[in-house]
């Protein structure tokens, strides 16, 4: 069955305040059409230079297709469309192939109740930090970076634009750094949107994962964003982290299925 129109519009309002925020950095383009919202910033790496798809409009859609076309002629990076369940049909898919993007996976777009959220994990020597200001934010994306294994030049250029961030949107999108015998290892975020509570960006490095700090760093945005009034998670999962957003309450409702323009 279909997910409610409403909860799926919500659900992308959240998946837009995360990524959008990026796009208000220098030397970003951000431009909303009717259900197509286009997205691109100085960070080299795809998934920061976006269109997320809601419609099925052909013209919003030709439109954004060339926004990004120009984008990719004068930056030479390639550019993530995420295509919400409002959007998708086969004829939006034979669309998107004919003009020649290429299916790349999907996300699973995942809902928690948070009327009962798990236990936290009990680690020795853990603790989580809310990151206050620009220059914590600068450290935080830096360690985000680190946690995913990405290159020095995508961790300067999102350090950068994690520091600019407007600090009025800073009250809606905390960020959470966990530390482990005082060494700084984890992140994650919470994105206050459409009445969800929004969970992003949650990773550890790589010497510390499989101890249940991931879980750690879940559950306490959740936490969070129930105390701030939500009644509902969500977050958009890789195949690999499904299974233990599974274990702590979330279902999939869609796929936000992808596809790459370059």
């Amino acid at each position: 069955m279909p997910p409610d129109a409403n909860l799926a519009s919500r659900m992308d309002e959240s998946l837009k305040a995360f990524w959008g925020a990026y796009a208000l950095a220098d030397d970003s383009q951000t431009e909303e059409l009717p259900g197509a919202l286009f997205l691109c910033t100085p960070i080299p790496l795809y998934l920061f230079n976006t269109v997320i798809l809601t419609g099925q409009d052909r013209t919003a859609i030709d439109a954004a297709f060339k926004k990004a076309a120009d984008w990719i002629a004068n930056q030479g990076r390639p550019v993530l469309w995420r295509v919400s369940t409002t959007a998708a049909s086969e004829d939006v898919r034979s669309l998107l192939e004919q003009l020649g993007l290429e299916p790349h996976g999907r996300d699973p777009a995942m809902l928690a109740d948070l009327s009962s959220i798990s236990p936290m994990p009990q680690i020795e020597g853990f603790s989580i930090q809310t990151v206050r200001g620009g220059a914590e934010r600068y450290d935080w994306a830096w360690l985000t970076c680190n946690a995913f294994e990405l290159d020095a030049d995508v961790c300067e250029a999102m350090s950068n634009c994690e520091a600019g961030i407007p600090e009025s949107l800073h009250i809606d999108q905390p960020r959470y750094i966990g530390c482990l015998d005082g060494k700084a290892i984890a992140v994650s975020s919470l994105v206050m949107a459409a009445g969800l509570a929004g969970v992003y960006a949650v990773a550890t490095l790589p010497e510390v994962r499989t101890r249940g700090i991931g879980t750690a760093m879940t559950l306490h945005a959740m936490a969070e964003g129930k105390r701030r009034g939500a009644k509902s998670a969500v977050l958009q999962a890789t195949e690999m982290g499904k299974s233990v957003y599974e274990k702590i309450g979330f279902s999939t409702i869609f796929d936000y299925e992808l596809y790459l323009q370059s």
